[in-house]
């Protein structure tokens, strides 16, 4: 499990690169969903929120007329033309020309006046849910307004220069901003659930994770496959060799339960004479895991022995048989969440005084492991 001081070293960023790429295409799948989901929820709330809307507008000009002192009238502005729209006397004027059934109250609520620039020139706009009571208020208006102009002293006429027939207004369509927003907050989901995945994630991939997970030494890798293992076979076979000094034997325990094949995998790396090459590319170091004697062979003199023992099927003979030897090495796979096995077993060994000689990450993927050394 992961101790304080392996939280305080912080996070090893091309590990956590190599460790994720792989998962990439889930990323892009899941942000690709959610801009799916996105643009899906956004047409169902519009189709369902958005209320249809149709608008009216009329272009009108005003005339003023001239005070006693011979000035025109020129106090109207958009603010007050927007304020008498609503009261009287405008609205009893267009009131005279409404259908029955329309009220002061919707008429007020349908309609905006406004003077855009020239105050000669009055832009009113009549909204509503139909196209049938648009076309009323806005035909209302205009006539109202032009009987209001005809008894007002300070107006000479309103008369209607341009009225455009009541259309539909549709919302602006936001779908694509739905969509990448639905897609930006799916990937950031999924990588802020795969960065804790990430965090929690105990297995090992590299061997320095060994040391920081368990503090035994990290012996070395064997890779799952023959690509690229001359360094780390040279490597293995160094560390191992070293921790058995003068001894020959030892226990060598999978914590996958492949103790006999990983058993022989090691005896042949560990006996291959210093002239014999295991496989590989032809030159001296070039090696893989296969050796090519004949079958049935004889081992050489005072070669390396393993003890293959598996993680569950452990006896007290076992443990016993490995305090009379050296000590055992453990093999924790490539990738794969072994922890709590191997906390209880370290733990099994510890109390059964049997000697730990190091730690080895099986199965590795020499694709990883080559990207990660680069």
């Amino acid at each position: 499990m992961k101790n304080e001081k392996t939280l305080k070293q912080g996070m090893d960023l091309k590990r956590l690169v190599l460790c994720l790429q792989g998962k990439l295409w889930l990323l892009i799948i899941l942000a690709i969903v959610g801009a799916v989901i996105g643009g899906v929820s956004y047409q169902i709330a519009k189709a369902m929120r958005m209320p249809i809307v149709y608008e009216g507008v009329s272009k009108l000009y005003i005339s003023f007329a001239v005070d006693e002192s011979g000035e025109v009238y020129q106090y109207y502005n958009g603010y007050t033309w927007n304020e008498l729209l609503d009261a009287d006397p405008i609205v009893e004027h267009v009131e005279v020309h409404l259908p029955k059934g329309y009220t002061r109250e919707a008429l007020i609520a349908a309609t905006k006046g406004e003077i855009i620039s020239d105050i000669r020139l009055l832009t009113v706009t009549v909204s509503g849910s139909t196209e049938k009571f648009v076309r009323e208020i806005q035909q209302a208006v205009e006539k109202g307004l032009a009987d209001y102009a005809a008894d007002s002293e300070e107006l000479r006429r309103i008369e209607v220069i341009r009225s455009i027939e009541p259309t539909r207004v549709y919302w602006d369509d936001r779908t694509v901003t739905a969509c990448i927003i639905g897609g930006v907050v799916m990937a950031v989901i999924t990588a802020l659930v795969l960065a804790i995945l990430y965090i929690l994630d105990e297995a090992v991939y590299v061997p320095t994770d060994i040391e920081k997970k368990y503090g035994y030494k990290a012996l070395g890798v064997m890779p799952r496959s023959q690509k690229g293992l001359q360094p780390y076979a040279r490597e293995l076979t160094a560390n191992i060799r070293y921790v058995l000094g003068e001894n020959r034997q030892f226990a060598l325990l999978d914590m996958e339960g492949n103790s006999s094949l990983r058993s022989g995998e090691l005896e042949k790396l560990l006996n291959a004479g210093e002239n014999e090459y295991i496989g590989g590319d032809g030159e001296m170091g070039g090696l893989t895991w296969t050796l090519p004697k004949e079958e049935g062979a004889e081992k050489p003199e005072n070669a390396y022995e393993t003890l293959p023992l598996n993680e569950g099927a452990m006896t007290e003979e076992d443990l016993d048989q490995i305090r009379k030897l050296c000590g055992v090495i453990l093999l924790v796979p490539f990738g794969t969440d072994k922890s709590r096995k191997v906390q209880r077993v370290l733990s099994l060994l510890k109390n059964q005084d049997c000697n730990v000689l190091g730690m080895i990450v099986s199965r590795a993927d020499e694709d990883f492991l080559n990207k990660y050394y680069a």
